[in-house]
């Protein structure tokens, strides 16, 4: 599959779900990323087994690689925005809860810290642009990750680069901070589901050292872990952000662990 098939694929199931002047957006913005991710995994040519993909919202990769899984289930954030794809879920057969990971994994006196899903019940759990808006130790997560893997199994794994070129240059300019601060009063009183609380931000990303070292930690045998260069798709792009994303490009290709995006695979 190409990109342009994958990006085809993607607009036909907008189409489907009736979310192509919302929502698509999201997936058009990234797209590169996310077929350069199947391709850097080698997801759409190899078979995936029993699949849980974890927050995958408006990317559809769930139902572009379901052909190559024997069965497939998705945990997705419990928020109405991600509710329109619930009938194309269920009329492709694809499991799918809505759950707050964090009132499993938050520091609450309710949360039981352990997923609904039974030991060993997955050979492949995809988690993609998500773990950087947790709130809470990832720790207790990503020990579920091992325990409902089965052995042999495998996650992939890709969050933002904490060590990008890019976050490197906002931090020296001071860009990000004024960002970050603006965004915590934007969204003060977002409410989702009756509680106010808005789980859109980069909490906390990781570089790829800390990604191997999370998990490795966990016992998990990690098997690669690197860096990948991809940006969001605008209709605009200016002159002076081109010239970075050049430049990003050609830095990460000389010193890799500089890449916009930390991935990894590991092991069960």
């Amino acid at each position: 599959m190409t990109q342009q098939e994958f990006a085809a694929a993607g607009l036909a199931l907008s189409r489907e779900a009736g979310v192509v002047d919302n929502f698509h957006a999201y997936f058009v913005q990234h797209c590169p990323r996310l077929y350069k991710l199947c391709r850097v995994f080698h997801l759409l040519e190899n078979n995936l087994g029993d699949v849980l993909e974890i927050g995958p919202f408006f990317g559809y990769t769930p139902f572009l690689l379901q052909p190559n899984a024997t069965s497939f289930a998705v945990l997705e954030g419990d928020d109405a925005s991600a509710y329109p794809l619930k009938a194309l879920y269920q009329k492709r057969g694809i499991a799918v809860q809505y759950v707050d990971l964090f009132e499993i994994f938050g520091p609450i006196h309710s949360a039981t810290h352990r997923l609904v899903h039974a030991d060993a019940s997955f050979n492949t759990i995809l988690c993609w642009g998500t773990m950087e808006h947790f709130n809470f130790n990832p720790v207790k997560f990503v020990r579920e990750l091992h325990r409902v893997l089965k052995p042999g199994g495998r996650v992939y794994i890709s969050v933002p680069n904490r060590a990008s070129f890019q976050n490197i240059v906002e931090l020296l300019f001071g860009r990000s901070d004024r960002e970050v601060v603006d965004r915590y009063y934007t969204f003060e009183d977002f409410q989702c589901n009756g509680k106010t609380a808005f789980y859109g931000f980069h909490w906390r990303e990781y570089s790829c050292p800390e990604m191997a070292q999370l998990f490795a930690r966990a016992g998990f045998t990690v098997l690669g872990a690197g860096t990948s260069v991809a940006f969001q798709v605008h209709a605009r792009t200016s002159i002076l952000r081109r010239i970075a994303r050049g430049g990003n490009r050609v830095l990460a290709g000389l010193l890799p662990r500089y890449g916009t995006d930390s991935n990894l695979v590991a092991e069960k």
